[in-house]
């Protein structure tokens, strides 16, 4: 038997193996399995395919070794390189492509794989092809073909493709000819055909077809390209290492983090050792630990990827250890009484001594309220010994102790304090009784958490407690502060705290207390309850579409106080809002409890979600936030349905459709594309290809017209949203019909009658027929109503109507026929003359609306009955009881207030209807009733801002029951009251609003509610201030707790300040109410109570019921200051009155009983109305209180006695009779007064009801009465009569006596106490103005700053009074130094040393002093520039310029005069020596027709001055600087240097800018411009003193602040004026300095690179650490920073004027407002509300106005002819909410005149986000005309802000690219309604956009506050300022250098 070849093979094999192995034969398992031979694993598909199109066959082989692939055609094998055919290796197989398809490669292909192992695996397939005219019905074909991507690396996308054919084709993908391979989890095949590529990776990159197959063929796509783009940044630090100073053997930690893309390795080496394990290499940022550091040594960061290595070293220094103060207080003090008079102490040391322990002070008192420095101390000097003991104490008595050490280096901190109480001593000649002394502490108090809500508290009784009489239970909580004292009765020696808040920390202590007082309290413990279920839902629940797929649901936590733990998660719920799904059916998703957004993914397109959150604790959920409702956003929708065509004749096409199904609409169909194109016999197109658009979602019909006749035309139907066109319907192929007649001829329409009215219709034949005339269709009818058809003969030319409607229009349609069909009709109308009104007008409806008020309502007569056009109304109406006194009123509208009327009256209305030949009938009567009396309009409004987000809102008490109130307010005055906020009120006349935004200022109104809910008129609008920041030293969070009549909690937050000695509590209270008729008015006394300094709340009691207290609190401190005032106003609530005087019986009547009746006082609060209620003596006893009002309602017949208790009578409180007689049978307020029964015996009381109905006081009964029949006594009191109940008189009289002896006496007590109080104020604001001349805490120099240095070699008095001032105390230092109209800055900067006393030789030589632009301006010898000296040339080495000191750099800065002629050269020659880069020049070459600086540098080209040629190489004008690029060269020398020249052109001719925003931006601009190693910055402006040394001091302090967190304009301007005369010249620049570096420091900066936006947006978007608000929230509260002064708004306020602003907070700056021409003898005429607002280049690019009104049409073409602005911004609709937003100010139709301007109407274009309108003005004095076009945004929702910013940045780019081609000069004129919320949201992104393509950078922030000072509230809400930083986002992305 013969060995086959393969088995050596296999036996060389084992043997290499096994020798490789070390003869390990295991391996030998595997050898099996090395080789197999290939076995086809997909096998090529059968095609067919269309001629000219492409297919791919597939075929895949497994084998061992991997198969090599051949393709054959039968027997024929095919070359790899042949033209059509290409093969190409894929994974495990081949692909064979046949591109295009010819005729002749129909048949058999073989795929063949062969791998030298066995027999070749073979598959065939086959190919049909059929010729493109031949194809199949349903072939496949693809609509959408995927387009070129271009996508960055790890972003998703999605390739389209849609394909159709009948079955539906399916489709798969092909990436460089090869399937893509969808078990990749990125990829996935979405279900219309989509390609979704998830993280998108290089691999991906590739050219993409989509392939759709069904049953008769294949179809392929356009190849679209797909390129993944790759982030290449070098690495570079964002943290570099920091060089510390440690102390010896201590450990530090190094972090250095660095980025780049790809991200760098980061490692740390020490010398040339490697501190980083090479196998674990960090990515990004690496912390080194350092152990016990005890030498000084050098560490090298190394940050490496592909791109490059950087480097930072830190060094870490080890200093001597120094001797510290001790760092921590004694511990553990305990204290005990040894006698009487002594007290024990003992203590252990402190846990860190820092050194040795030399002593130890005790401070000790009996009014732990004082300062410490006024405790009493002891001082014990033996630092070993840690027991004292204190004598000479008083007896009896609690004293506080607290303790510290001290060292040689200083003391430490004070201990905890502890209370010790000494013995009970022993009286002079009494004996000593024991048992009366105070007792004792209680022992081992301890507390348990028993639950969230509970704790039980326990302690033992102290070692003495015969004599305690309670325990007192002190305990107070970390959450509210508020403290609680509890009484305890012995034996209990535990109590149980109810109702507590979980997740609460509570503070506990406990006394015993005996009949001799109160003991020592036990030391505090502490207990925390636990966790809960959070009470409150998640808050400001909101959700935004980010796609159609996508939303972005965002919320914050539950109120701190609600959280009751720690939050752990969340829940978020939703589920489609479609009417049928409920909450049962919502998706959930849990989030963590860090994050604060969540977007869900995979939704329904264009659907709304109803979406709800809950938080949870570990112990449970809280309940679920109120739902809201977001829709997903649009997509392209689907196929529109069942279309149908059908010819109409020989020219037009009738069209119909459905909509697509609801679940592809996909958005909202704005519209419907129809496209159509003639076709052949074989519906091949044979035409132009034509489209029309209905414009109309809603629309699903239409009809084509201009047709040819008898032409075959094939339809299709597309519907569009806004996302674009959907998926076209499939085609519809109609034919039109053959010719048909023209119209016929001369139509005549004539009126034959009057009265009724007929016509006669009359007409000639055709002109054409096309063939033979079968007769005339005449179609007729009213306009607008259904019209009637007559087929007349073809003989027949006259047509006679039925009797028409009188004053109506009539149409006439006459149309002939031929054997086709009827052709065009000829159309003519008629209008037949009016008649009287045959019919009333319709609906007519009266409705009251006021006291005096009713509405009036009506429709016209019904059409037939009209007989024309209603001309006007005739209205009578007269009082229902006076049918004489008949008014009448004539009216054109279909609506009428009329006013005027008696209030609670009945009235009669009618109406008619006038056309021009008379009125018609009268309408029925309407009877109307008026409302009776209505609150009257709360008075006297008065507001106060107690704290930044809380107002006090006062008013006047009416003289009118008032059952409470509602406060309304809101940002804005707007006129619809239903948009403001409001909080209820009860009848108390203060109102607290909470939670407002401490940077806005709000508009408040007040309205009053009666006892009968019907609402009162409106308060005029009050507006809140602005309060200042909050001092340190102040209380916060001043509130009320907790209210009730006779008592009022107060709680408040401690001041930021440490620490409080104690609060002084004032408070004072008045009211005023009616009392007998009379109004009174009382006073409550002024109270103070100190208050400890550890509390945080205060009970105020024995309070006045409906009183108004004014508090006012203020701290103490231990250092012996005192915080300012805050304050609140509030009421108690009110009682019902005291008491009520009993009903008197005065006499009797005929079966009636005369009652007395009086009025209870309403000095506990006002009263709503009483009740007089009659009770029969044999009813049940009952309290006349404990009647209830059901119980008196008695059904029987009202005019017969009742046996049961009632209501006889019911009386407003202001209308109570004296007298009533009882049974008189008559009516009082719905209430019957029965008559009484002679037979039974009554009681009455009398009810008075507050105006809180749950509020009332009853009356004692009456004396019982009876009514007899006989013996009435006539004339007075018959014999019979009852003594009546003695009233209160002699009471009263006592209170008039002892009332005025006791008010004396507090007035003389009050007298002393403001006496008093006035020198105490006194001294102490002579204290703290003591304290503020005090210079602020001085900081830590710099060693190497130049002006730190100058401060330590010339100290003189000056410079020690003014240290370098913090900057968080930088704001309150320049309020103090403006206070008294800027008096103390006059002080301080007359104080500046002038530096005079230096010499200025070479200024005066007289070969220099022609170089001296000003005599006195010079420069000193020991600073000034020295220029290299020209050979022969005296004074060539001078130049007016001196060196001046920056921060931390000598020479930082040139300052020098504005160049004259004959210092050209000089000039540039000193920028060449001083190798300087960069010219700042402060001036503009004139100003107020004043040379200011000459022109030193070449209008254009290259220009030669002295040795130097400069060369103008570019010029970027900007709205506020300007800059310039020069190359200069210096004769003889071939180098060229770049010099840039910044010149800032936004300081007036006059003073200094009115904002610093403009000054620093372009600072910022040159700090980023001029090089690291470049020479001195050089300055100038005129002189070179004034604007130069302001520019130098800020840019100085700017970078100050960078590293010290100080600023010291003071001593840097003292150093500058060493170095140069004069510098800073005047006071207003020095304040400028002041004002510009606040606003630095305020606002920080805000520019970012525009590749670093996104990052930055999503850094705004979270709340910085320890912030409850994002950075955007905040970011937008900074801009109201910017406050106006009314006094900016002068022209504005004006009387004449204010009738033209729409809104009255809304005004134009005075110094920017755009002023018109006036008009001789017309005041105000040069008035309109605009404003003019600078561009990025230009300045006044743009005029921002508001919406013109009716009144203000006239002027705003008047504007915008005077200032040549030829485009308008709309960017509101006319209407919107239901109001005005803006007047139609353009003429729509035809022609218009405004003022002198004639305004024609030429174009109009609708685009899809857009109309353009485009008008001719013609000036009618002159005839001069231009164009105006006029953009009007029509995707601005109503609510909000647009979704995307794609539309509106589109919108931008076409205006301005409109201005470009077509505008003048003048500005584009900007408006929305009021002209700043969305034109402050256009110009800001104009501005954004063009500033970011220039330099590459934002600043949103800036941008928006440089606009704000321009004109007010420009970018009005946080949402707008939000949507300008997404479509910046936006815009950015359509940028590839910037993506990359």
């Amino acid at each position: 038997m013969r060995l086959h070849w393969r088995f050596f093979i296999i036996l060389a094999v084992l043997v290499s193996l096994t020798w490789a192995e070390g003869a390990n034969l295991t391996n030998l398992r595997y050898i099996s399995y090395l080789t197999h031979p290939p076995k086809i694993t997909l096998a090529p598909k059968n095609q067919r395919v269309a001629e000219e199109k492409i297919v791919s066959f597939f075929c895949k082989a497994s084998g061992n070794p991997g198969p090599s692939f051949s393709w054959r055609k039968g027997s024929r094998r095919i070359s790899i390189n042949r033209n059509r055919l290409v093969i190409k290796e894929m994974p495990h197989g081949s692909v064979l492509r046949i591109e295009p398809v010819k005729k002749k490669d129909a048949g058999s292909y073989y795929c063949i794989a062969d791998n030298g192992i066995g027999a070749k695996a073979k598959a065939n397939a086959t190919l049909e092809v059929f010729s493109k005219i031949g194809m199949p019905e349903g072939y496949p074909r693809i609509t959408d073909h995927p387009s070129l991507k271009a996508v960055e690396k790890d972003r998703n996308t999605i390739l389209q493709c849609h394909a159709k054919g009948e079955p539906k084709p399916s489709i798969i993908w092909l990436r460089d000819f090869i399937p893509v391979d969808l078990s990749n989890p990125r990829l996935t095949l979405l279900e219309g055909g989509e390609l979704q590529i998830e993280r998108s990776q290089e691999s991906d990159v590739g050219k993409y077809e989509c392939v759709a197959e069904n049953e008769h063929g294949v179809d392929y796509s356009y190849a679209a390209n797909l390129y993944v783009k790759v982030r290449r940044v070098p690495p570079h630090f964002t943290m570099p290492p920091e060089s510390v100073e440690v102390q010896p053997a201590t450990d530090v930690n190094l972090t250095c983090v660095a980025v780049g893309s790809p991200m760098p390795e980061v490692r740390w080496r020490q010398g040339n050792r490697e501190l980083t394990d090479e196998n674990e290499i960090p990515i990004g940022r690496n912390v080194l630990e350092l152990k016990n550091v005890l030498e000084t040594k050098n560490y090298t960061c190394v940050a490496s990827s592909d791109l490059g290595i950087i480097e930072e070293i830190a060094q870490v220094k080890v200093t001597a250890q120094r001797n510290k103060t001790p760092g921590t207080a004694p511990r553990n003090l305990r204290g005990r009484a040894a006698s009487a008079t002594t007290i024990s102490l003992e203590w252990q040391e402190p846990e860190i001594p820092n050194g040795i322990i030399e002593g130890y002070k005790i401070f000790y008192t009996l009014n732990p309220d004082l300062p410490i420095i006024l405790w009493d101390h002891k001082t014990h000097n033996n630092g070993q010994n840690k027991v004292e003991t204190l004598l000479n104490l008083k007896t009896n008595s609690t004293y506080t102790i607290t303790i510290l050490a001290f060292s040689s280096a200083g003391e430490g901190p004070l201990s905890e304090e502890i209370q010790v109480m000494t013995n009970p001593g022993v009286p002079v000649n009494k004996p000593v009784i024991f048992d009366q002394s105070v007792p004792q502490q209680p022992k081992n108090l301890q507390a348990l958490a028993e639950s969230a809500n509970t704790v039980h508290v326990t302690w033992d009784r102290p070692d003495a407690m015969d004599n305690i009489e309670s325990y007192e239970l002190y305990y107070n909580d970390s959450h509210y502060r508020q403290n609680v004292h509890i009484s305890i009765k012995p034996p209990v020696v535990s109590y149980r705290l109810v109702d507590l808040t979980p997740d609460t920390v509570y503070h506990v202590q406990v006394s015993a207390k005996s009949l001799r007082g109160e003991g020592a309290r036990t030391p505090t413990i502490q207990v925390r309850t636990p966790q809960f279920a959070p009470g409150a839902p998640p808050l400001a629940v909101s959700g935004i579409a980010l796609d159609s797929r996508r939303l972005n649901i965002t919320w914050k936590p539950p109120p701190r106080t609600k959280q009751n733990g720690d939050i752990t998660g969340y829940k978020i719920m939703y589920v489609e809002n479609d009417g049928v799904k409920t909450k049962n059916d919502a998706l959930v998703v849990n989030v963590d409890a860090d994050v604060n957004s969540y977007i869900l993914t995979d939704l329904s397109k264009w659907t709304q979600y109803k979406i709800w959150l809950l938080a949870y604790t570990s112990i449970g959920e809280s309940p679920s936030s109120q739902p809201i409702l977001v829709s997903t956003e649009e997509d392209v929708p689907g196929e529109p349905r069942k279309i149908r065509a059908e010819p109409i004749n020989s020219t037009a096409v009738f069209i119909e459709w459905k909509h697509p199904s609801s679940k592809n609409r996909n958005g909202i169909i704005r519209g419907y594309q129809i496209q159509y194109v003639e076709v052949d016999d074989h519906d091949q197109q044979s035409g132009d290809l034509r489209m029309t658009d209905t414009t109309d979602g809603d629309k699903t019909e239409y009809v084509i017209t201009n047709l040819e006749p008898d032409t075959r035309y094939q339809f299709t139907v597309a519907a569009y949203t806004r996302k674009g066109d959907g998926i076209r319907s499939r085609a519809k192929i109609v034919e039109t019909k053959g010719a048909v007649p023209t119209p016929p001829r001369n139509l005549e329409i004539e009126l034959t009658q009057e009265n009724p009215p007929q016509v006669k219709v009359s007409w000639q034949r055709p002109r054409e027929v096309f063939g033979t005339l079968h007769g005339f269709k005449v179609t007729w009818g009213r306009v607008g109503e259904r019209y009637e058809e007559h087929i007349l003969r073809p003989d027949t030319y006259v047509f006679l109507t039925t009797f028409l409607d009188k004053g109506a229009t009539y149409e006439f349609r006459v149309a002939a026929r031929n054997q086709v069909d009827y052709g065009e009709r000829a159309v003519d109308t008629i209008k037949t003359p009016d008649g009287a009104p045959a019919g009333a007008p319709q609906n007519f409806t009266v409705i009251p609306v006021s006291e005096t008020t009713v509405l009036l309502t009506w429709d016209q007569p019904a059409k037939n009955l009209r007989n024309g056009e209603i001309k006007m109304y005739q209205i009578n109406f007269h009082k229902q009881s006076d049918s004489i006194n008949v008014e009448d009123l004539n009216v054109t509208d279909t609506s009428l207030d009329i006013s005027g009327l008696d209030m609670n009256t009945d009235y009669v209305f009618l109406i008619r209807g006038y056309t021009s030949k008379g009125p018609g009938p009268w309408s029925n009567k309407q009877i109307a009733h008026t409302f009776g009396h209505m609150p009257p309009t709360p008075e006297n409004v008065k507001i106060r801002r107690t704290s930044p987000t809380t107002v006090d809102v006062m008013w006047d008490e009416p003289a009118f029951p008032v059952a409470g109130y509602k406060v309304y307010y809101n940002m804005f005055a707007l006129p619809n009251m239903d948009l403001w906020q409001n909080i209820d009120v009860g009848p108390y006349t203060v109102a607290e609003i909470t939670g407002l935004d401490p940077q806005t200022i709000y508009v408040v109104r007040v309205q009053a509610i009666s006892t009968g809910r019907r609402a009162g008129n409106f308060s005029a609008p009050v507006y809140t201030n602005m309060i200042p920041k909050d001092r340190p030293d102040a209380v916060q969070n001043f509130r009320v707790a907790l209210k009730s009549s006779r008592i009022i909690q107060l709680a408040w937050d401690h001041p930021e300040k440490q620490v409080v000695n104690s609060y002084t509590l004032t408070f004072e209270g008045s009211k005023s109410y009616w009392e007998k008729g009379t109004l009174k008015t009382i006073y409550s006394p002024l109270v103070s109570r100190q208050i400890g300094g550890q509390e945080s709340s205060w009970q105020v009691e024995n309070l006045q019921p409906k009183m108004k207290y004014d508090f006012n609190i203020s701290a103490l401190f231990r250092d012996g200051t005192t915080g300012p005032d805050q304050y609140l106003t509030t009421e108690t609530l009110i009682e019902p009155p005291s008491y009520v005087d009993v009903p008197v019986i005065k006499s009797y009547g005929s079966g009636t009983v005369e009652l007395g009746l009086y009025r209870a006082s309403e000095k506990h609060g006002p009263l709503s109305h009483y009740l007089l209620i009659v009770v029969p003596e044999q009813y049940p006893e009952k309290a006349p209180e404990d009647f209830e009002v059901e119980e008196l309602e008695d059904d029987g017949p009202v005019d017969m006695p009742s046996l049961n208790p009632y209501i006889a009578a019911r009386f407003e409180a202001n209308s109570l009779p004296d007298v009533l007689k009882l049974g008189n049978k008559q009516m009082y307020d719905s209430h019957t007064n029965r008559p009484l029964d002679p037979d039974h015996t009554y009681r009455v009381f009398l009810r008075a009801y507050s105006v809180d109905p749950k509020l009332y006081t009853s009356s004692e009964y009456s004396a019982s009465f009876q009514i007899k029949t006989d013996g009435f006594k006539r004339n007075g009191v018959g014999t019979d009569l009852p003594n009546p109940r003695p009233t209160m008189d002699d009471a009263r009289n006592l209170l008039l006596i002892v009332a005025p002896v006791c008010g004396a006496v507090g007035l003389l007590i009050i007298v002393c106490i403001l006496v008093v109080i006035y020198f105490k104020r006194k001294s102490n604001r002579k204290e703290k103005v003591d304290e503020q001349t005090k210079p602020p805490v001085e900081v830590c120099p710099h060693p190497s700053d130049p002006v730190e240095m100058r401060r330590q070699h010339y100290q003189t008095p000056a410079m020690i009074s003014h240290p370098p001032i913090p900057v968080h105390m930088l704001a309150e230092h320049i309020e103090n130094l403006k206070a008294s109209d800027n008096l103390r800055f006059s002080q301080e900067y007359e104080s500046i040393e002038p530096g005079q006393q230096f010499t200025w030789d070479n200024s005066n030589l007289e070969v220099n002093k022609p170089k001296n632009r000003y005599a006195n301006v010079i420069a000193y010898d020991h600073s000034r520039v020295i220029l290299q000296p020209i050979e022969g040339l005296p004074g060539s080495d001078y130049i007016n310029a001196n060196y001046m000191d920056g921060y931390r750099k000598q020479n930082a800065y040139i300052a020098t005069q504005g160049p004259l002629p004959e210092t050209f050269g000089d000039f540039w020659r000193m920028v060449w020596e001083q190798r300087s880069s960069t010219i700042v020049m402060m001036t503009k070459l004139e100003e107020r027709s004043r040379i200011k600086c000459d022109q030193y540098w070449p209008s254009r080209g290259p220009e030669t001055y002295g040795l130097m040629q400069v060369t103008l190489q570019d010029v970027t004008e900007l709205a506020t600087y300007t800059i310039r690029t020069f190359y200069v060269a210096k004769y003889g020398c071939a180098e060229k240097r770049e010099v840039r020249q910044f010149q800032f052109t936004a300081w007036p001719d006059h003073g200094v800018p009115d904002h610093p925003t403009p000054l620093l931006m372009f600072m910022r601009r040159v700090k980023a411009s001029n090089p690291l190693d470049a020479g001195p910055m050089i300055a100038h402006c005129s002189a070179g003193v004034g604007r130069t040394g302001a520019f130098i001091v800020i840019d100085s302090m700017l970078e100050r602040i960078k590293h010290e967190k100080t600023v010291d304009i003071y001593g840097h301007v003292t150093c500058l004026r060493a170095q140069r005369n004069y510098m800073v010249q005047t006071e207003d620049q020095y304040i400028f300095i002041h004002d510009a570096l606040l606003e630095a420091v305020t606002c920080g900066n805000t520019e970012v690179p525009a590749r670093n936006l996104g990052a930055h947006i999503q850094k705004l978007s979270q709340p910085d650490p320890g912030e409850t608000v994002t950075g955007m929230e905040l970011e937008f509260k900074r801009l109201a920073n910017v406050k106006a002064n009314p006094n900016r708004f002068v022209s504005a306020n004006l009387p004449v004027n204010k009738f033209k602003n729409r809104l009255v907070n809304i005004l134009p700056y005075e110094s920017t407002r755009v002023c018109l021409q006036p008009i001789r003898g017309v005041d105000g005429s040069d008035y309109i509300n605009a404003s003019f607002i600078d561009g990025y280049r230009y300045k006044k690019a743009y005029i921002a106005t508001q919406g013109p009104l009716v009144e203000t049409t006239e002027d705003f073409w008047r504007m915008l002819w005077e200032h040549n602005s030829t485009i308008i911004v709309m960017l509101t609709k006319l209407r919107e909410m239901g109001r005005e937003k803006c007047h139609q100010y353009w003429p729509s139709e035809r022609s218009a005149r405004y003022q002198y301007f004639v305004v024609d109407p030429m174009a109009e274009y609708n685009m899809p986000q857009y109309i353009l309108r485009e008008f001719k003005v013609t000036d009618a004095r002159d005839g001069q005309s231009r164009t105006v076009r006029q953009f009007q945004f029509t995707d601005w929702p109503e609510q909000g802000v647009p979704k995307s910013g794609e539309g509106f940045i589109d919108f931008i780019g076409q205006v301005h690219k409109t201005k470009e081609q077509f505008g003048q000069d003048g500005p584009i004129t900007v408006h929305c309604s009021a002209g700043v919320g969305r034109t402050g949201g256009f110009i800001t992104l104009s501005i954004v956009l063009e500033r970011m393509r220039y330099e590459g950078v934002v600043d949103m922030f800036q941008t928006v506050k440089m606009l704000r000072t321009q004109r007010p509230a420009m970018v009005q809400t946080e949402d707008q300022y939000q949507f300008c930083y997404r479509a910046a986002l936006e815009y950015l992305g359509s940028f590839d250098h910037y993506a990359n």
